[in-house]
């Protein structure tokens, strides 16, 4: 499945329609597969599938590499629907003008009528020119939404860290990354003899995650907490936390080392019989 359209005028939606040609000749790849493969959310995923907004250029690449296409034609393809688009939106709404006379010697009714004719007249263009701003207005933001999107998914795209080989984000959930693949306990200490507090680290991921695990056999009714952060930043936005109910171990989502000298620390708790008891000082590498 090639990026060309038989279409004499090419559309979002009949954009979208092929990307779903595409998608269904190989074999069809769950939404859930194509964000694993591509690093792109299920919700821009489905947005680019459905029509409802002319997809980014790094969905395109991701999708079309993923089922197996061409990239180069469908970028450009993309990129000649986005020009379109924004060619169209920067159109003025000129209304034309339009001045109500009435001829001289025409009797009052007809001069009545000529009136009432051109005031029609006059409030339909005003109409029309309302509804061509409305339309206007709504595809420069539209174009405005579109180019904050590609810009997002830019920087998302961006590399973590200059260390890691794998790029993934603060926030993700490390079983369903790469990371899992070349992981291994980087500190492990037992605490208060029962529990086991661990960091789990990727190098090539550059990326770690916190595990707590329990042996005192007392799960039910009780939970396990487990967070990770960088020493630098114990309350900062990239710490991570995770609590479990009825469960024998618990695993925060990852936090990318920002710095070769930058430490990853965790710390965790549990409760016993709705009591909360911490597990200590924090552990560190």
């Amino acid at each position: 499945m090639t990026a060309s359209s038989s279409r004499s005028e090419d559309s979002t939606a009949a954009f979208a329609t092929d990307l779903r040609a595409l998608r269904l000749s190989a074999s069809n790849p769950t939404l859930f597969r194509l964000q694993h493969a591509t690093g792109i959310s299920k919700t821009v995923l489905s947005d680019a599938f459905s029509g409802r907004r002319l997809p980014s250029a790094r969905t395109v690449d991701g999708i079309v590499r993923a089922c197996g296409g061409a990239p180069a034609e469908w970028l450009a393809r993309r990129d000649a629907l986005a020009r379109g688009r924004a060619a169209e939106a920067a159109k003025p709404a000129d209304a034309p003008r339009v001045a109500s006379v009435v001829p001289t010697g025409v009797p009052r009714r007809r001069s009545r009528n000529v009136l009432l004719i051109a005031m029609a007249f006059v409030l339909g263009v005003a109409v029309s020119a309302a509804a061509s701003y409305f339309v206007t207005t709504d595809a420069i933001a539209q174009a405005r939404a579109d180019a904050a999107e590609q810009t997002r998914q830019e920087i998302l795209a961006a590399p973590a860290s200059e260390h890691a080989q794998i790029n993934v984000r603060n926030g993700a959930d490390p079983a369903l990354t790469a990371c899992v693949n070349d992981a291994k306990v980087a500190t492990s200490q037992m605490r208060l003899e029962h529990y086991q507090l661990e960091i789990i680290w990727s190098n090539k991921c550059y990326a770690g995650w916190g595990r707590v695990t329990r042996f005192d056999e007392k799960l039910s009714g009780n939970t396990v907490t487990v967070s990770i952060y960088p020493e630098t930043a114990a309350t900062g936005p990239d710490r991570q936390t995770a609590t479990e109910p009825n469960v024998q171990g618990a695993y925060t989502t990852l936090v990318v080392r920002p710095t070769e000298g930058t430490r990853l620390c965790t710390v965790g708790s549990v409760t016993i019989d709705g009591e909360n008891v911490d597990l200590g000082e924090p552990l560190c590498i």
